[in-house]
């Protein structure tokens, strides 16, 4: 059942209980993790609304090479390593003479170069990024912050939380996925980002605890729709 207490990082927080509807004293109680930085717990306070009971409140572990990051530093190792060649081979494999002035045509590799270095660094910002994201898990819906250059904020209510599934490591952390991302880029190549709480420990009793929201929500729901059918 959901109405049973679920503890959070040392404290135990009733489904359905009534919070205080002061936002900052609300979200104190309801435990927002001790490495969010102020302005994100800021952020995560004016985000829930005055009747929202934080279940679940976690920060992802840093980690330097996860899925999306290892795909994109592998595509930057074969990227940067054709660019590097493609200048050099311009230069004619030896070292610029600049006495007889500046090759263009090699310059116009440059560009390509620098982008491989910046794919390069991706598993580096990964890392850092951690540490401006949060995910919660509301008795209305999960929510994302998920730091970077900005901020995205993205909030997934019951009815979008419709397949759940957990990938889960030897030591009991994973990713909780519950949503996806699908787009097709210019040249018809299909694409898929998943979604959901990445990188988190004790990732099986997430998933149980995010199962069942969804499926307090659903009874709910049919409950309700019973009743104006009676009435």
């Amino acid at each position: 059942m959901v109405d049973e207490p679920t503890r959070i990082r040392g404290m135990v927080v009733p489904m359905g209980a009534q919070l205080p509807l002061n936002r900052n004293e609300r979200c104190s109680r309801a435990a927002i993790p001790d490495t969010v930085s102020p302005w994100l717990a800021e952020l995560v306070r004016e985000e829930l609304l005055p009747d929202e009971t934080i279940l679940w409140a976690e920060t992802p572990k840093p980690r330097f090479f996860t899925t999306g990051s290892t795909a994109t530093f592998g595509f930057a190792v074969v990227w940067t390593a054709f660019s590097l060649f493609w200048v050099a081979s311009a230069l004619g494999f030896q070292v610029p003479n600049f006495d007889r002035g500046v090759d263009f045509f090699a310059l116009f590799g440059v560009p390509f170069v620098l982008i491989g270095f910046a794919m390069l660094a991706t598993p580096i910002w990964t890392y850092r990024n951690a540490f401006k994201t949060v995910y919660l898990l509301t008795d209305q819906r999960a929510i994302t912050f998920v730091g970077g250059f900005r901020m995205t904020i993205r909030s997934f209510h019951p009815r979008e939380l419709r397949t759940v599934y957990r990938k889960q490591s030897a030591d009991g952390s994973g990713d909780v996925i519950f949503n996806a991302k699908r787009w097709t880029d210019s040249e018809g190549t299909s694409h898929s980002e998943e979604i959901g709480f990445l990188g988190i420990p004790d990732v099986k009793s997430v998933e149980q605890l995010l199962k069942q929201m969804v499926e307090s929500h659903r009874r709910q729901a049919e409950r309700k729709m019973l009743e104006r059918r009676d009435g």
